[in-house]
């Protein structure tokens, strides 16, 4: 049985449809009203029942509207009018989204049946925009809104989506108990992962690591308040272009870290350039030093979009280090599952990740990139220290909590210890392939839903 009677009005519909986007969107921070996710995509599901075609699409796409133009608002910082045409372009995934479930819905598929496709086809599209798009865009999915859960760590966000909607699915069909029972487990996923201890001193595993939050700072600056740092230190970080240019390519410069790292005999992991053939080409790069040299350096591999962000790396191993193999994916590359993944199943025991995340992005977009690193520690079962520009700088551990915290548009520094990690989470080994079975799933699915009808290829035929 349907909630909304065939004959409440079409505006109605898309009210509904736009007012459950908007709710969708308060999910995310600077709200971070978590469990609104749930009647955000259970009322655009409630609105599409009955409906097809041209009605299901639109729907779709106003509701797709809503939630990037208010989730995403800040968007208008960085390109101002052109931040419509982004969010235009992600409503359509949601649209299409809707076009399929008008097919289904048209093809007569109901009750456990169609609760199955919704999940499927919601977890397909979400999973096509984040990750396979041109214009991959991870932020505002499902998963990401529920945050660091015990789920993750077995089929990752991807996954806890597909869940999360076949509940709101069952929901919308009025199947309460079994919709009860599939929040029930993600909840419980949610509520009862526990918060690893800090490690200790005395814990061979354990790394004291300090990061320096600041923007448009000199090398200089950075020296100093690296030096500042406590005695017993053992991993610097500075964010994400924190040297603008080839820092290898000023020979003061150079020095000034290198001595700084045999003064305070520490690791050092921060942001910088590597130029080739003349300067012509750069990389963005994550370069680690340590008393006796440079120990390695990673490439960003997914470079931001519409910035001029160097030539994006193709590899995603660790670096090795004094204190163990660290991984040092770069901000960006910590929005999309695949590189903190990599790095480590190739033996990362840990992560230090610079962030440039610029003030005038404003602390909304700070706060939402910073759960996506929460995301990508629990995924992976493995502790992360991340040091941005103007925030968030935070510890995180292999549950995803944050252990220590230096928020937005604030200078300062950050302390705290991780521990070396080594077991591999099934997510790590075998799990991310769950979108991937998802998508081949839906897409039969989508295939059998635009075959026509054999009625339909039979009047076809006798038409001809």
């Amino acid at each position: 049985m349907e909630l909304l009677p065939a004959r409440v009005p079409f505006s109605l519909r898309l009210l509904l449809a736009v007012a459950s986007g908007g709710i969708y969107a308060l999910a995310f921070p600077p709200l971070g009203w978590r469990w609104l996710v749930v009647p955000g995509v259970a009322g655009l599901l409630i609105a599409l029942q009955g409906q097809r075609g041209s009605r299901a699409r639109a729907m779709g796409f106003l509701h797709g509207l809503a939630v990037f133009a208010v989730g995403l608002s800040w968007l208008y910082e960085l390109f101002a009018a052109w931040s419509f045409f982004l969010w235009i372009v992600l409503a359509v995934f949601p649209a299409v989204f809707a076009h399929f479930q008008g097919l289904a819905s048209a093809r007569g598929v109901k009750g456990w049946h169609l609760a199955a496709f919704t999940a499927l086809n919601w977890g397909s599209w979400e999973y096509i925009r984040s990750e396979l798009f041109a214009l991959k865009f991870p932020w505002l999915s499902v998963g990401s809104a529920v945050g660091p859960n015990g789920l993750l760590p077995w089929i990752g966000v991807y996954g806890v989506s597909v869940i999360v909607v076949f509940g709101a699915a069952l929901l919308s069909l009025q199947r309460w108990k079994s919709a009860a029972a599939s929040f029930a487990l993600v909840l419980g996923a949610y509520l009862l992962v526990p918060r690893h201890p800090d490690p200790s001193a005395d814990d061979p595993a354990a790394v004291k690591v300090g990061g320096i939050q600041l923007e448009d700072a000199s090398v200089h600056d950075f020296v100093t308040a690296t030096e500042g740092l406590p005695q017993d230190l053992q991993f610097a970080v500075w964010p994400e272009y924190a040297v603008p240019y080839d820092i290898r390519a000023d020979v003061n410069e150079w020095k000034l870290v290198q001595q700084l790292c045999r003064d305070r005999d520490v690791t050092l992991t921060f942001g910088t350039q590597r130029h080739e053939t003349g300067g012509e080409v750069w990389r963005n790069i994550a370069l680690t030093v340590d008393p006796g040299g440079t120990r390695g350096e990673h490439n960003k591999v997914h470079t931001v979009h519409f910035f001029n962000d160097g030539v994006a790396g193709t590899t995603a191993l660790p670096v090795d280090t004094r204190h163990g193999k660290v991984g040092t994916p770069i901000c960006f590359d910590c929005d999309y599952e695949g590189v903190t993944r990599r790095m480590t199943a190739a033996g990362a025991e840990m992560f230090i990740v610079p962030v440039m995340d610029a003030k005038p992005w404003t602390a909304r977009q700070h706060d939402q990139h910073a759960e996506l690193m929460r995301i990508r520690a629990c995924e992976n079962g493995r502790w992360m220290f991340v040091c941005a520009t103007s925030g968030v700088s935070q510890v995180i551990d292999p549950n995803g909590m944050v252990h220590g915290r230096l928020g937005a548009m604030v200078e300062g520094v950050l302390v705290g210890s991780l521990r070396r990690e080594s077991e591999l989470t099934f997510y790590t080994r075998f799990g991310w392939l769950t979108p991937w079975m998802v998508l081949g799933i839906a897409g039969a699915s989508w295939v059998l839903l635009l075959w026509p009808k054999r009625r339909d290829r039979a009047a076809q035929a006798k038409s001809a």
